[in-house]
């Protein structure tokens, strides 16, 4: 019987669930990777938002330190000019003091302006960040409904392969049940003897002297399943030692049973018709039957369908 084949359906499913997996694994990685470069970058805007807080701090102090200074020498210079000190020098230095202080003003304000960019920058990086991160997440649980879909798939798949060798189990039981049921059967034997004068002898025991023919007659029983054709009946005759009457010369030979060569008497072809159709072989042995109780079996297709048996005397 023929092997049932996984449907193409199911090999097709099969594959779109492997694309699938494919895709969402490749789409993890570019997210993962993402993550790492934007959580990297989000670092370093952090390293450089804190040099410029620290660089804030010094420039305001040093702001707030030269602002002093600068009062403190105003203050010297007005106590020069009461006293009528020439205050040239000391007025110069107080105007390069002062335009430092408005350098350090200017730079404090830039870097208040990077700080401000920068801080936007870690917003941005921050929300990206988290944004990758729910992409995971996304993907994650995708990845286990797709894996959570494969394995019922798989389920699925398990459960129908299994239903099919159950399947095939049972044709295979019910092919076994159809060639036993189809065997066909050979009923009502009648074997007789037939003199040298043509006269019969009936009731299965005959004197040596009397065969001159032995004619061997029964039916094919009716079978419903069996085909209704020609088939090939095989007959063996049994002496009392257990070899087989058989001659080539009349009709004789060998045929393969359960493994083994055994010789048959006579064979003929029969149609069957499903009707219980006769069955008559007439066989010349040619010389005297030895005393003593002879078989009759009869084959086809493989199996031996019927027996019988007469006595000699």
């Amino acid at each position: 019987m023929a092997e049932v084949n996984e449907p193409k359906e199911t090999q097709k499913s099969g594959s779109k669930k492997g694309l699938i997996i494919a895709f969402i694994i490749i789409l993890l990685a570019i997210n993962a990777v993402q993550l790492f470069l934007n959580i990297n970058k989000s670092n370093d805007i952090a390293v450089k938002d804190q040099q410029i807080v620290e660089a804030n701090a010094k420039i305001d102090s040093t702001t707030s330190e030269l602002t002093k200074a600068i009062d403190d020498l105003k203050l010297k210079k007005l106590e020069i000019e009461r006293l009528g000190g020439d205050t040239a020098a000391l007025g110069e230095q107080i105007r390069n003091l002062e335009i430092e202080s408005e350098k350090l003003k200017n730079e404090s304000a830039a870097n208040y302006s990077k700080y401000i960019r920068i801080k936007k920058e870690i917003d941005k990086a921050n929300q990206i960040a988290r944004e990758a991160s729910a992409e995971v997440d996304r993907l994650k649980a995708q990845l286990a409904a797709a894996d959570s879909s494969i394995k019922d798939y798989q389920t699925k798949v398990v459960a129908n392969l299994d239903t099919i060798n159950k399947l095939k189990v049972t044709q295979n039981e019910l092919a076994e049940k159809v060639a036993i049921a189809s065997v066909l059967k050979a009923e009502s034997f009648q074997i007789d003897a037939i003199t040298a004068k043509g006269k019969v002898k009936d009731g299965g025991e005959f004197k040596a002297k009397n065969i001159d023919k032995l004619k061997i007659s029964f039916y094919l029983g009716e079978n419903k399943v069996a085909k209704q054709e020609g088939k090939e009946i095989i007959l063996r005759v049994i002496e009392p030692d257990g070899s087989a009457l058989f001659d080539v010369g009349t009709g004789g030979g060998s045929f393969q049973f359960e493994g083994k060569e055994i010789f048959y008497t006579l064979k003929q072809d029969v149609l069957f018709d499903n009707r219980k159709p006769q069955v008559v072989f007439t066989y010349v042995k040619g010389s005297a039957y030895k005393p003593g109780k002879h078989n009759v079996e009869v084959y086809t297709e493989g199996h031996k369908i019927g027996e019988g048996s007469f006595l000699v005397k």
